[in-house]
């Protein structure tokens, strides 16, 4: 009995060595033909981002040192920094993303995740506070940030209609949260101060709070129950389809009647300036007195209306007051402003 407890052991032995020596090999083989957990990267992705590197300064700019080497993604390559991480992709090339909006970007999955890749390095809002990145998700996305609010996602018609209100500087101001999608509406909530949401559906179109700031984004469709405007929106003030019965011609009678009254005016005005410009006559008359004994010749010389001086009056003169009375008072006027722009001297 012994002996063949012990022949049964044996056996078992074997059995259980042979088992064992098969699962190796098995998951020795299974090792070799899987891929690395880490995989290299091209060299195109490399480079790309070893020059982008570069270009922030090293490790001398905010990024700081590598904290490894560039590693694979799907669709691209990655490479931390103390500072931040430079992410590529043949589509996008190398951007930086960090801050906040890293810390954001890796919690949405990154690369990975339905943002897609960076199409751009993290830049100011244009508010010398705020910072942003956009994504190469279809439709478009972008994460914006600050101190106040933190950092928060939009996406498509949504981000759209946002930035066509002028941003962080139009009614909206920035995010406060992400945007949702619920039954085909996509909500964004923000700030203020002078709008709080934006919607945007396929079927119903775009829908602001307030309600009529949905107006005021030409290229959008408004069709909320308190907006109901067309695309695009016309502007209330000119409206060439309502023009309360009149026709087109007496809308425009006042173009030939203005032109005509500034032609006569252009005409008057030409004629005055002539005769501004002609030169005052000067007239040497030469008047003998009745007193015969110390006759003596006295010569005249009419120059002008100067005020406060009254010229000699003979019989020359008093014939051409007489003369000028019966001309009429429209030469009369015309005489005063030829005297008036004479030469004030006395003869």
């Amino acid at each position: 009995m012994p002996e063949m407890l012990d022949t049964h052991r044996g056996k078992t032995r074997r059995r259980t060595s042979l088992t064992v020596g098969a699962v190796a090999l098995l998951a020795s083989g299974l090792l070799a033909t899987a891929p690395s957990a880490v995989a290299d990267p091209s060299a195109e992705a490399t480079n790309a981002i070893d020059a982008h590197y570069a270009d922030f300064g090293g490790s001398g700019s905010f990024l700081g040192a590598p904290l490894g080497p560039a590693t694979d993604v799907a669709g691209g390559a990655e490479r931390a920094y103390q500072g931040g991480v430079i992410y590529f992709s043949p589509n996008t090339g190398a951007k930086a993303v960090y801050g906040e909006i890293l810390v954001k970007y890796k919690s949405l999955g990154g690369p990975s995740g339905p943002l897609s890749f960076p199409t751009n390095d993290e830049t100011g809002a244009g508010d010398s506070v705020g910072r942003f990145n956009d994504f190469a998700e279809p439709g478009g996305a972008a994460i914006y940030w600050k101190p106040e609010t933190g950092a928060w996602t939009i996406k498509g018609k949504v981000l759209d209609a946002w930035r066509e209100s002028g941003g962080i500087t139009g009614p909206f101001g920035y995010p406060r949260s992400d945007m949702t999608v619920d039954n085909g509406v996509a909500t964004a909530n923000f700030e203020g101060p002078g709008g709080t949401e934006i919607k945007w559906s396929d079927s119903d179109g775009l829908a602001t709070q307030p309600p009529e700031l949905a107006a005021t984004l030409p290229g959008f469709r408004a069709n909320s129950p308190d907006v109901a405007a067309p695309n695009p929106v016309p502007n209330p003030g000119v409206d060439a389809t309502n023009d309360s019965g009149n026709s087109g011609i007496n809308r425009w009678w006042g173009i030939p009647i203005g032109l005509a009254i500034t032609a006569v005016v252009g005409g008057l005005l030409g004629m005055l300036g002539r005769r501004r410009s002609d030169p005052t006559p000067t007239t040497t008359r030469t008047t003998r007195a009745p007193v015969a004994p110390s006759a003596r010749t006295t010569t005249a010389t009419t120059t002008g209306d100067r005020q406060g001086f009254v010229p000699p009056r003979t019989d020359a003169t008093a014939a051409a007051g007489a003369g000028a009375a019966q001309r009429g008072a429209g030469n009369v006027a015309g005489a005063h402003e030829m005297h008036r722009d004479a030469p004030r001297t006395r003869g």
